[in-house]
């Protein structure tokens, strides 16, 4: 049923309240015991409907069965020795970044304060020493990723975001030289607005955003369909897509790489896989054990991976590299010859193009000098990895544990009347969810929390809450738009309206208009992350925002003078106005039936 009137009202402002860490915060106690739950696949039915508020909250006080430790020493071990940084509160925002290691730190600078580097272009030994040492790392991390050097280059970036502009840069500059002068781009919804952004470089709308799975299968069937403002479907292409959603945690397909390549009808098409969310806590070999198959061009941050150092990369296909080496700009140690003076067309030589057996492909696409202290700490970091987890295959099995144990944690609270506190938004079209199954999810859950009448919460509000109670989470849009669209139900009317009211993401931002939220709440976990911290969040939203009993009927609520609708209390509804918006074939949120909430944040 439509919403009556077309007057917006809004029902609350943002209004972000500060913290501290000095007297406001309870420090976290590290020394729980490890209970680590098993892996395991989750039924929707068991999750919500056919489990009470009390044997879900007893699962959270030692009444489980503790699974075996995946790592060679207790996580909460690992945590007094080597994160003791982290008893300032409870941290769930790893797909933000993760928590550094005490021993990297300690390792990176016993290794800065006993050696000499120098800028690693040049034959003095202090730039020999770096040079050598940047050789080994770049190694060193290929073969952490599981991406064989004799097939894969690395190439050293300031973040996942300039690994993508990168290969964006090569793609426009080439596409100079086709029919159009444009390159056709594709990406799909859940993209982080680093790959959306590359669309810009395209010319008269040659982009297209696959809006689901199905729609991508599509493609790979009918190709040419897609490619309408192309010539010929073998024309320049590029279609990106996100390992793990940024919002969501929800993992994406991998194959698509390899089935691109092998369509004869875009044999022009190139792959980019944002890896950035996917590599925190996934075995790679996943992406790069079969070269024929992986993607062409992958980014990743390795801070996501590590904590430290603030480093990213990119990592490309040989066979698939020699398309970056004809991008127009040079810098730095990127040419061996270049032309300025004396009469005549000017020239470079490019160190990419070349891609001799001393220097590889990576040497034309660093520009300046490399940062090869960070380099240093990232090889320190890779080491350190393995001596507390073992291997990737680790974290994951320990991240997947914890977050089935979050994910049915927040969907069993429930009000005094039975209605939800929080709503998870997950994929939709299965009678499995994906948490329990690593390849498609990974250790991140985004939610909404919502009043006993069934108004929303906004996402700021409860991020301001927590942030009191030292329990750190991410609101807000999280940089992927089209995820945002289609998880909270949207329509283009009512982004176009966030938009003329005002809404930016940010401090500033609307939270929730007309009972709509504008984004979630998203928490995340990461390898050393523990079962007391995932139980902290499921108390403190219990705490907060469950009310034991029926107080007050649905769409009751007082407004204020500005025709703003409020909430009685800080855990009831803001908003009054019931709305059922239209359903999305594919992605829905896992509660019950009714549904009142949809939107769209712009990040």
């Amino acid at each position: 049923m439509a919403r009556p009137g077309i007057l917006l009202r809004f029902s609350e402002r943002r209004h972000r309240k500060g913290s501290s860490l000095n007297g406001h915060i309870k420090p976290a106690d590290a020394t729980s015991p490890v209970t680590t739950p098993t892996p395991r696949p989750v039924t929707r039915e068991k999750s919500w409907k056919h489990r009470s508020l009390g044997s879900i909250t007893s699962i959270f006080h030692g009444h489980s069965q503790a699974p075996q430790n995946v790592y060679e020493k207790p996580v909460e071990v690992i945590r007094q020795e080597e994160y003791p940084h982290m008893n300032n509160g409870t941290y769930l925002d790893h797909s933000g970044t993760t928590i550094y290691a005490a021993s990297t730190v300690t390792r990176f600078s016993h290794k800065m304060l006993n050696n000499l580097y120098g800028n690693p272009h040049s034959e003095n030994k202090p730039a020999k020493v770096s040079g050598d040492m940047v050789d080994e790392i770049r190694l060193k991390a290929l073969r952490f990723l599981g991406a064989d050097p004799e097939h894969f280059d690395l190439v050293f970036t300031a973040n996942a975001t300039a690994a993508i502009k990168l290969v964006a840069d090569s793609f426009r500059d080439l596409a100079e030289q086709t029919r159009s002068g444009s390159f056709w781009y594709g990406y799909h919804r859940d993209a982080h607005t680093s790959l959306v952004g590359v669309r810009e470089f395209t010319r008269n709308g040659e982009h297209h955003v696959f809006a689901h799975d199905q729609e991508v299968e599509a493609w790979l069937e009918h190709p040419g369909a897609y490619h309408r403002a192309i010539d010929r479907v073998s024309s320049l292409g590029l279609f990106a897509w996100p390992g793990q959603s940024n919002l969501t945690g929800r993992r994406l397909p991998l194959e698509w790489a390899g089935r691109v390549r092998r369509l004869r009808e875009i044999q022009g098409t190139y792959t980019l896989l944002d890896a950035a969310a996917l590599a925190m806590t996934c075995d790679m070999t996943r992406v790069f054990g079969d070269p024929s198959q992986a993607p062409d061009f992958t980014c990743v941050s390795f801070y996501k991976i590590f904590g430290f150092p603030d480093l990213g990369g990119l990592i490309v296909r040989k066979d698939s590299g020699h398309i970056l080496t004809l991008r127009k700009y040079f810098g730095g140690g990127t040419v061996t010859m270049v032309k300025t003076l004396g009469g005549g067309p000017v020239w470079h030589i490019s160190k990419g193009a070349e891609m001799t057996e001393e220097g590889g492909l990576h040497d034309g696409l660093e520009d300046g000098t490399l940062p090869f202290h960070s380099i240093l700490a990232l090889g320190e970091a890779i080491e350190v990895q393995r001596d507390l987890y073992g291997n990737m295959e680790n974290v994951s099995r320990h991240v997947t544990g914890l977050v089935v144990r979050l994910y049915e944690g927040l969907r069993g609270l429930k009000h005094g009347n039975g209605g939800e506190v929080v709503r998870v938004y997950e994929e939709a079209g299965e009678d499995v969810t994906g948490y329990g199954d690593s390849r498609r999810q990974g250790g991140t859950v985004a939610f909404n929390v919502f009043g006993e009448d069934g108004g929303v919460v906004s996402y700021d509000r409860v991020e301001g809450l927590a942030n009191e109670r030292g329990i750190y989470v991410r609101s807000g849009g999280i940089c992927c738009p089209g995820g945002i669209f289609t998880a909270l139900q949207y329509e283009p009317w009512q982004l176009n309206r966030a938009k003329s009211a005002g809404h930016r993401c940010g401090p500033h931002g609307l939270g929730v208009i007309n009972d709509l939220p504008t984004g979630v709440v998203r928490a995340s976990l990461g390898a050393m992350s523990t079962t007391k911290d995932v139980d902290t969040l499921i108390e403190f939203l219990r705490e907060i925002f469950v009310t034991p009993t029926t107080t007050r009927k649905r769409g009751h609520s007082r407004k204020n003078s500005n025709s703003s609708t409020i909430s009685n209390s800080s855990v009831g509804s803001v908003g009054s106005v019931a709305f059922e918006p239209k359903p999305v074939e594919t992605f829905a949120v896992q509660a019950p039936p009714r549904v009142t909430s949809g939107c769209c944040s712009l990040s």
